[in-house]
């Protein structure tokens, strides 16, 4: 962009710079100047200026005029004209502890009971499952791991049971058929 106003008086004219092609994708740097002689400062009667006009202040709850092009804002308290999406408040970015559903206490329940009594493990784990399915509380890992334990812990007690009967069975069939009587 060039200046195409004449030349104050006393002022040698400045010879307008054309812009150069990039040369290999980067653009090179403008060709050095040649010095201009210093100019004498020439004093300049200063004129005041008008102060800026200052906008109206507004009462509280009332929005300035739009400025054109823009849709107007409602006020507060007032609902937008149709057509157009309600104001959200901005949201608030403090400090604030984030919100974590509570834990289910049937699946703590869940855990322990499988190492005591199993069965009652697996009834409430079963329980457990429900209440996280439909409050969406935590816990559900937690519930889980309690009643495979506890269909583990069920299943390792009835071989055991089932053991010991044979056990006993045999000894009774083994000390029935030796022949010694005393």
């Amino acid at each position: 962009m060039s200046d195409t106003t004449p030349p104050a008086a006393g002022e040698p004219p400045v010879p307008p710079v054309a812009p150069q092609p990039p040369v290999g994708g980067y653009q090179s740097a403008p060709p050095p100047q040649p010095p201009q002689p210093p100019q004498a400062q020439q004093p300049q009667a200063q004129q005041p200026q008008p102060p800026a006009p200052q906008p109206p202040v507004q009462p509280y709850g009332q929005n300035p005029p739009p400025a054109y092009g823009q849709a107007p804002q409602p006020g507060y308290g007032q609902t937008p004209p149709p057509g157009y999406p309600p104001q959200q408040q901005q949201p608030y970015y403090g400090y604030q502890a984030p919100v974590t559903p509570p834990m289910n206490t049937l699946a703590i329940i869940t855990i322990i009971l499988a190492f005591v009594f199993s069965i009652a493990g697996i009834v409430t784990g079963h329980i457990a499952l429900k209440q996280i399915d439909r409050t969406g509380e935590q816990g559900r890992g937690l519930a889980k791991a309690g009643l495979i334990l506890s269909y583990v812990f069920t299943g390792l007690g009835v071989l055991l049971v089932i053991f010991y009967i044979v056990f006993v069975v045999l000894a009774i069939a083994i000390a029935g058929t030796s022949g010694t009587y005393y």
